[in-house]
């Protein structure tokens, strides 16, 4: 089966979720509403990760809507990281000096719960992938002092091979342009999707391409998550971007055994990212002095190139900021 054969089969309703034996028939009707607001898509391999048995599988938490999503929390905002206000032109965020997000898509090989443009993606999604990416091959042409473009979505691994290929090109024209990086889940949620085609787009430019993957737990490291890392690897620089969440990974021995398992398949530990305040998602936020602990817990157990920088972004301050203790 083809990955995009298996992006087909994937649960997009409650009804195929209960139907599935994910869900009671009960919950269909009340999570539907949730699904109607946030988008909902679950590929059949990531939901086969999920404990049937367990209510509160941190597989589950991740991918399965929940009422909680509906509640109003303080702080939340439909656009946490203002990419709106800091969009120069379309498809593109430019906040921190040299380098810029591209927006490739909207879409997602899933939906993930946490997400931090849960409302971008939704009512506000015109707004932020409307429109094509020449005026963004300008302003980049225009603007010497960017050297890296970070693609970005949705995910951008969701696009086609030759459409990843010509956009490379493109880039690889400007001369001022060092770096291309890639943040993606697709390693974590539809392996299948990273293919020998996939990797020689990546590797059709002079850009040395770094893949920051996004894995939260041990348990999403499977046979096939290893041969997407493995093949990646062949032709990427691979780094981890984690998201601290409630539930999910709060705890040091989880987030220990991550750091060593994605090292041991060659992937560097690279942030431990605070949960950003979108909407929807108040319900796997760890607080901070919490997550402060955990981050001394991880520096007592782990050697130092196996631990991740506890961060955080904050609107106006043009870096991730630190929140480590000392």
């Amino acid at each position: 089966m083809s990955w995009e054969q298996e992006l087909a089969s994937s649960y997009r309703t409650m009804e195929q979720l209960s139907a599935a034996g994910f869900i009671t028939k009960t919950e269909v009707a009340k999570l539907s509403a949730v699904a109607k607001r946030y988008k909902f898509l679950l590929p059949k391999y990531y939901a086969d990760l999920i404990d049937r048995d367990n209510p509160v599988c941190p597989i589950r938490l991740q991918a399965i809507p929940s009422l909680a999503e509906l509640e109003a929390a303080p702080g939340e905002l439909s656009d946490p990281l203002q990419d709106l206000t800091y969009q120069p032109v379309e498809r593109m965020t430019h906040r921190y000096g040299n380098r810029v997000l591209l927006h490739l898509t909207p879409n997602c090989s899933m939906y993930c719960r946490f997400c931090f443009r849960k409302t971008l993606l939704n009512e506000l999604k015109e707004e932020l992938f409307s429109g094509a990416l020449i005026q963004a091959f300008k302003y980049l042409r225009d603007n010497t002092a960017i050297e890296e473009v970070i693609f970005s979505g949705g995910d951008p691994l969701m696009v086609g091979d030759e459409i990843l290929k010509q956009v490379l090109e493109e880039l690889h024209q400007i001369s001022h342009l060092k770096r291309i990086r890639i943040h993606s889940r697709i390693p974590v949620t539809l392996p299948s999707r990273v293919t020998p085609k996939l990797l020689e787009s990546l590797t059709s430019s002079r850009f040395k391409v770094v893949v920051v993957t996004h894995f939260n737990h041990p348990k999403e490291i499977t046979a096939q998550a290893k041969e997407a890392i493995k093949l990646l690897k062949a032709g990427t620089f691979l780094l981890n971007q984690s998201v601290l969440l409630k539930g999910v990974n709060d705890s040091a021995q989880v987030l220990v055994q991550l750091s060593e398992s994605l090292f041991e398949e060659g992937v560097l530990p690279y942030y431990l990212h605070q949960l950003d305040p979108s909407q929807g998602t108040h319900q796997f936020l760890v607080p901070v002095e919490e997550g402060k602990k955990l981050f001394g817990e991880l520096k007592k157990r782990l050697p130092g190139y196996l631990v991740p920088r506890y961060v955080r972004d904050v609107v106006g301050i043009p870096y991730k900021t630190s929140l480590a203790e000392f």
